[in-house]
This record gives structure tokens, C-alpha cells and sequence, in this order.
């Protein structure tokens, strides 16, 4: 009898416990659905030591974030959960806003760790994806991420849930555009963006930016950008283009603030963009304009010079391109190298190398005007008809200039007046540059406060060049007609002015070439715009050719 009630005892308990195994999947499944409504597994497991319960294959949709898985694990109590594997989507315009609780009740705080994911988030238009989004400690991070307009691409990087920032070692953007210019092949270094504040900085930034069919090349460096105000920060700016300068020109700090009218400060200079029609303009004191040119720019006078007075511009692009310059700078002449005793400056010699050569009054070869005959006359009828009445630019000649260029797609003209060809020939370099065009502006205008035009001319014809390796118009004249300027005929003066542009790499005069000289003589006589010289035209026969230099 004994026996027999431990016999059942025994089946009924084995039957109990393997009833309870052989049912056990499915309590689970029951217990988590319950608790998790909506969420759907292919398999749950159980370990008890520790308690480890296991979804695998898990889909899930809350509305504003859903989600499929590869698997999910948690603890007993559901306070610490990872999600391993698989992808998010997740939409933060349908998230729910605030907390609709009652007073007292408290959200059961759960730690979500996240293994190797792939999140999708959307938000106000835009599209951000993460490859290998992983959680250590405060940081959630990716191994890869794309931003969708404009397409943004990143290497690695973590956001701290502590501080609210987000930093990435690499960005790179494709393609955007900005008013006009299109910007390709940006990279970003070192970036980090505080989601809080809404503030973005980066270590340096390099890009390639279109515009008017022209590619410039940029480099900055201490990038800031914020929202409210919308504003950009550079502690340095470099650009290099053909155009500008034969090297990069570099920037100190910059700031650029977003609006309805963008505006640009350089150094103490201020610029203002007008986005509609696309007009860059400013004006301010000349020494401010001066102190903001970057320091390549800033050689010789120009790093030292003293100026008063204003100076204002505007260029427009939009519908068709416009240019206005005005300006009254006057220069403080004890600032400026003294002209007025014999000096020193750079001259090229026939294969482009610069050498040092001294002139001045006083020195060997220098011809004082009354001594130059009718080579005043020839070279501002050449050169610059205004001369006797600008002060060191024509705004004309300057919009021509730029019109021209652009609509050439290069640098052809640069609108030279007699002064800014001898500030070139005294200080500057031979490169047909934008940057080189504002340094002669400026200190066109400096020897225009300080000497008289006939101290300029004579200055002139005593500093350019006359013929390959032939400086000043004493040795120009010997070269060519074996004779001093003073005895030059009206043709042959006009003649030697007219290799001013490219005296190194011109012939002999000959019979012919004097002839179209006559000519444009006589029509420029007929127009009033010189005296008749017909009785003192210059003879085939006079003519006497220096050897083939």
C-alpha cells in the first residue's frame, strides 16, 4: 500500500514537472506579450543564473519609433536592456510631447545598451542614418553616419547623453549650394556639434567652391557656427585662385551672419551681401580696408602706410553684373618711401629674374622731364588719356575691366592708370592678379596725395621698362634710336610709347610699323586729341635700328 501511494506520488509529480517544461515556452511567450503588447519574437529563451531572458528576431512599432531586431535581452525587472543587431526607424516629429502622468507617479528608469545597429531618424525634413550605433557608458556611437539634404557622410563618432554633444573625427559633403556658388568636396575635421546650444565647431574645413564658372579653392581653420543668431566664425580663411594672387591669400579672423542681408567682417571691415541680386558691397575708413588685407598683400608701403579718408564698393551679379567704386584716400607722406632722392627697387631682367636698381635724381641715368621731350604726351595718349585728372584710378576703367574678365572667364585687363603701372613698377610684382589690382589702387592714391603729376610722370619714364632690360626712357631711347629722348621726333616718342605693354618682346622699329604710328597720329590729331605733327613725321630714311635684342 505503501508502495503504491509513493508510486503515484512520483507520477504525479513527474507529471507535474513535465507538464511544466513542456509548457514553459509558451508561459513565457504569454508572460511577454503581456507585458510587451505590440512587440512581436520568433523565439524567447530563459536563463535563470543569473535571469537573462532572450527575444530573438523581434519586430516592434510604437507609432514615432519602430524597430526590427535581431535580438533583445533583459533583466528580471526590465532595468537593464540591450538591443543587439538589427535596424531602428525612428521618427522625432510623431514623438509624443511631455508626460501626461499624475502627480507622484514615477517612469521606471531602463538602461538601453545598443550593439551594432542601424538607426534611421527623421526631423523637420531631414534624414539622418547611423551605421554601428553601439552605447558605452554615456556614449552612444557610430561607426558611419549620412545626412540627407544636403548628403553629408561621416567617418566614427559618439554622442554624450551627459553634455549633449555629438563629436566626429570626419564629415564630408558633396555638393551644395549657396547663393550661387555651388561648394564641392567639402571635409570637415574634428567636428563637434553641442545639440543643446545648437553650436557646431570644427577643427578645419577644406572645399572646393564654383563660381561665374570659376573654382576656388578654400581653407579654414577654428570653424564656429550657432543658430539664433545664425553665425559663422573663422580664426583664419585661405583662398586661392589665379584671379586672386599667385599664391594663397590668407584671412585672419572672419565672421559671417545669416539673414535676410548676409554680412562679412574681415579684421575691421565689414561687407554686406545682398542675396536676391547677389551685390557684394561695403564701405569703410581706407586704413581699415588697408589693415584688413591679408599680410601677403601688405608688403612694402602698404605695410606701413597711413591713410585718411573713405573708401566704398559695389558688385553686383544678379541680373547682369555691375561694378561702382568710389574713394578719396589720402595718405600721410611721411609713411611713404621718399621718391624725391635717388632709391632702389626691383627690376626683371630678360629671363624674368628680378635684380636691384638704383635711380632717383641725381643718379647716372635718371632725364628730368623738360629733358624728355614730346614722351609725356606719347605715353598719356597711350597709356592713360585721364591722367591729369584722376587721382590714381578711373571707376571706368575698373568696371571695364571687371566686365570684360568675367565675361572672358579670365584675367585679360586690369584698367591701369600711368600711377598704378609706376606703383606696380616700384613695389610690386608682375602677376596680372585681383590682389595685386587692389594694392595698386591703394597706393596709386598714396604717391597721388604726396607728388605732383609731373613728379609722377618724370618718376614714370625714369622707372618702367623701355625695351628688354632697358629701364627708363634715357636708355630706351638710346636703344632704339641711338639718341636722347629730348630728340626723339613725335613719331618716333609715340613709337617708344607704344611698347609700353610688352617692351621686352618687341622688334625694331621699321618702316612699316612707324608708319601705323603716323597714322594713329594723324587720327588722333583729327579728334583733337593731339596736336597736328604732320610737318614733324619721322622719314623712312631717319630711322636707325638698334641690333636684334
Amino acid at each position: 500500500m505503501k508502495t503504491n501511494k509513493k508510486f503515484l506520488i512520483s507520477v504525479a509529480v513527474g507529471t507535474l514537472v513535465s507538464g511544466a517544461i513542456l509548457s514553459y515556452p509558451k508561459i513565457l511567450r504569454w508572460q511577454v506579450e503581456k507585458r510587451l503588447p505590440g512587440v512581436e519574437f520568433t523565439d524567447v529563451n530563459l536563463e535563470l543564473l543569473p535571469f537573462v531572458l532572450t527575444l530573438s528576431d523581434v519586430k516592434f512599432n510604437r507609432g514615432w519609433i519602430s524597430g526590427d531586431l535581431e535580438s533583445v535581452t533583459s533583466d528580471f525587472h526590465g532595468e537593464h536592456v540591450v538591443l543587439n543587431g538589427g535596424n531602428l526607424t525612428v521618427n522625432l516629429d510623431d514623438k509624443p510631447e511631455g508626460d501626461d502622468k499624475p502627480d507622484g507617479f514615477t517612469v521606471q528608469k531602463r538602461d538601453i545598451q545598443l550593439r551594432n545597429l542601424g538607426v534611421k531618424v527623421s526631423h523637420t525634413g531631414h534624414k539622418f542614418t547611423m551605421e554601428g550605433v553601439r552605447t558605452d557608458g554615456q556614449k552612444v556611437c557610430f561607426s558611419s553616419a549620412r545626412l540627407e539634404v544636403p548628403t553629408i557622410t561621416t567617418g566614427e563618432g559618439c554622442f554624450n547623453r551627459e553634455d549633449h554633444k555629438v563629436t566626429v573625427g570626419r564629415g564630408d559633403m558633396k555638393e551644395l549650394n549657396i547663393m550661387g556658388a555651388g561648394v564641392q568636396d567639402l571635409t570637415a575635421q574634428n567636428i563637434t556639434f553641442h545639440t543643446k546650444a545648437k553650436v557646431a565647431e570644427v577643427e578645419k574645413v577644406t572645399a572646393q567652391i564654383t563660381f561665374e564658372k570659376q573654382v576656388f579653392t578654400v581653407e579654414a581653420g577654428g570653424v564656429r557656427a550657432s543658430r539664433k543668431p545664425d553665425k559663422v566664425e573663422l580664426e583664419s580663411l585661405k583662398v586661392k585662385h589665379p584671379w586672386l594672387a599667385g599664391d594663397w591669400l590668407g584671412l585672419g579672423r572672419v565672421s559671417v551672419g545669416h539673414g535676410d542681408r548676409w554680412s562679412l567682417a574681415v579684421g575691421g571691415s565689414h561687407i554686406g551681401v545682398e542675396p536676391k541680386s547677389l551685390t557684394i558691397s561695403g564701405e569703410e575708413e581706407c586704413g581699415t580696408w588697408i589693415d584688413s588685407l591679408p599680410p601677403n598683400l601688405k608688403i612694402g608701403p602698404l605695410s606701413r602706410v597711413k591713410m585718411t579718408g573713405k573708401s566704398s564698393f559695389s558688385i553686383g551679379f544678379r541680373p547682369k553684373p555691375t561694378f561702382n567704386l568710389r574713394s578719396d584716400c589720402r595718405a600721410k607722406c611721411d609713411s611713404l618711401p621718399n621718391l624725391r632722392k635717388p632709391f632702389r627697387y626691383m627690376a626683371y631682367d630678360p629671363k624674368g629674374k628680378t635684380f636691384e636698381r638704383e635711380t632717383g635724381r641725381g643718379t647716372k641715368n635718371w632725364v628730368s622731364l623738360l629733358m624728355t621731350g614730346d614722351m609725356p604726351l606719347a605715353v598719356t595718349t597711350m597709356e592713360d588719356p585721364g591722367f591729369e585728372h584722376h587721382r590714381g584710378f578711373i571707376t571706368q576703367a575698373f568696371s571695364n575691366s571687371f566686365l570684360d574678365n568675367l565675361k572672358q572667364g579670365r584675367f585679360l585687363r586690369g584698367g591701369s592708370t600711368i600711377t598704378m603701372q609706376l606703383a606696380k613698377n616700384l613695389w610690386l610684382t608682375r602677376e596680372k592678379t585681383l590682389g595685386r589690382k587692389v594694392q595698386e589702387f591703394f597706393l596709386s592714391q598714396a604717391l597721388e596725395s604726396c607728388y605732383s603729376k609731373d613728379e609722377i610722370m618724370e618718376l614714370y619714364l625714369n622707372v618702367v621698362e623701355f625695351g628688354p632690360n632697358q629701364y627708363g626712357v634715357g636708355n630706351g631711347s638710346m636703344y632704339w634710336f641711338h639718341k636722347g629722348p629730348g630728340e626723339l621726333v613725335p613719331t618716333e616718342a609715340f613709337w617708344l610709347a607704344s611698347i609700353l605693354p610688352r617692351p621686352s618682346r618687341t622688334q625694331p622699329p621699321t618702316d612699316s610699323s612707324l608708319k601705323r604710328v603716323e597714322g594713329l597720329m594723324k587720327r588722333l590729331a583729327e579728334d583733337g586729341r593731339i596736336p597736328n605733327f604732320a610737318d614733324d613725321m619721322v622719314e623712312p630714311e631717319e630711322v636707325q635700328n638698334p641690333e636684334e635684342p
